[in-house]
């Protein structure tokens, strides 16, 4: 949780040309809100700043993570709080006991561009009402201070989903292109090669090199593979798919490929299928399964549940993608590794094929994305929490689809017709 709280004594700091509590220096200090930001401690300075020119004894800002947030942190707005001399408690703590509107600690939601949901709250000496001038100096305040380059430094780069997925878009429709030309030149290099070798004497120089040149080919195929696969995965296959059958499909590849990693599931009794085809969600399953291993070098267990969740619209504002308020089918990935740093964790979509891998090339997450946005679904990438003392957090992804809308089935017989091959042109 992100979490910053200030109490300041209004004795301190640069005398201020309103009297220090009144409206007018309240509003004098908001512009000070969009100055540049030279680094993280700006945001307590400018918190500090705040409190002193509106006359508050505390106020401080909260960015609950998803496990600790309400489903809906804009009903906070205008809620007030008893402890009002507990300055760490937050506004967003549903444990707090709420008293009438007019007294305690005021509150209201921060909405930054393409971020999740925080709380603007404050408190101030005595018993007197909060007016209906505090609560919209209070709601000025916050759309100020959510647009802030203070604000934006603490919270890490923004990632503004329709401009990145415009750019894998255009990324997608040259990869398609691209691997469609190697694949004719590696099919040339591969196919020479294997008639070469049988020619060749057998166990000599030239017959060693040609095998390298067919095994450098076939890597260059699975690259191209991957190419192909980016190119596609912005088509939308509504299809019903099942979780639980893509998992056994994965399960069966992993355990070839990664034999010291042990897979674990834990499958709700209601889930239902999704709103993708079997193709595309075994594709988005396998690429977070291998990602999980890679992350177990040596070996470890990745753990694989899926529920059916309610998403609301602040829920929905949680994960990247084009998930929507409704029912939904969660699956999350969860690996026993080392975890991702933050600072790498926040470039793994804000700059798109970022990757650490010395031989990836970062288009796992990309066809992930778009393949999730086609389908109206979200991902969300963070922390897991540690196991016990001394053991690696690892990392939690969580993907969200709409579930497969229910077909009417019909007795009647569907007359003999021909079958038209339906398959877009490069598929």
């Amino acid at each position: 949780m992100i979490a910053r709280t200030v109490r300041c004594d209004r004795k301190f700091g640069e005398p201020l040309m309103s009297t220090p509590g009144s409206l007018s220096a309240g509003l004098a200090y908001l512009p000070n809100w969009l100055a540049d930001c030279p680094d993280a401690a700006a945001l307590d300075a400018l918190l500090c700043g705040w409190v002193r020119a509106s006359g508050y004894r505390t106020a401080g800002i909260d960015w609950p993570d998803a496990a600790d947030a309400p489903s809906d942190l804009s009903a906070t707005a205008d809620r007030v709080e008893r402890n009002p001399g507990d300055a760490g408690t937050s506004a967003a703590n549903p444990a707090a006991t709420p008293l009438p509107v007019g007294v305690g600690r005021l509150a209201t939601a921060l909405v930054p561009p393409h971020r999740g949901l925080g709380v603007l709250w404050a408190e101030r000496a005595g018993t007197a009402p909060w007016t209906d001038d505090d609560r919209n100096y209070l709601h000025l305040s916050a759309r100020l201070i959510e647009r802030s380059p203070a604000l934006a430094v603490i919270l890490g780069p923004t990632v503004d989903p329709e401009r990145l997925s415009q750019r894998l878009a255009d990324a997608a429709v040259i990869a398609g292109r691209m691997a469609h030309e190697f694949d004719n030149i590696l099919t040339g290099i591969i196919g020479f090669s294997d008639l070469s070798l049988p020619l060749l004497p057998a166990g000599s120089q030239a017959a060693k090199y040609s095998g390298e040149i067919s095994k450098v080919g076939q890597r260059g195929i699975l690259f191209t593979q991957q190419l192909h696969e980016l190119s596609r995965s912005g088509y939308a296959k509504p299809q019903p798919g099942s979780v639980p059958v893509a998992l056994a499909t994965q399960a069966t590849r992993l355990a070839a490929a990664a034999p010291a990693v042990e897979l674990a599931s834990d499958l709700a009794a209601d889930l239902l299928g999704v709103a993708m085809e079997a193709g595309p969600l075994g594709m988005v399953l396998g690429h977070l399964l291998s990602n999980a291993a890679e992350a177990m070098p040596a070996g470890g267990r990745i753990h694989v549940s899926a529920d059916m969740v309610e998403l609301s619209a602040a829920d929905a504002g949680r994960h990247l993608g084009a998930a929507r308020p409704g029912r939904h089918v969660r699956l999350t990935v969860r690996d026993a590794g080392s975890g991702i740093k933050p600072d790498v964790r926040a470039k793994l979509f804000h700059e798109p094929f970022f990757t650490t891998k010395v031989r990836h090339r970062g288009l796992g997450l990309a066809v992930i994305y778009r393949s999730l946005c086609a389908h109206r679904g979200g991902i969300r990438i963070e922390p897991s929490p540690a196991s016990g003392a001394g053991a690696d957090a690892g990392t939690t992804v969580r993907v969200v689809l709409p579930p497969a809308p229910a077909r009417v089935t019909t007795p009647t017989p569907v007359a003999p017709r021909t079958l038209l091959n339906t398959t877009p042109h490069g598929k």
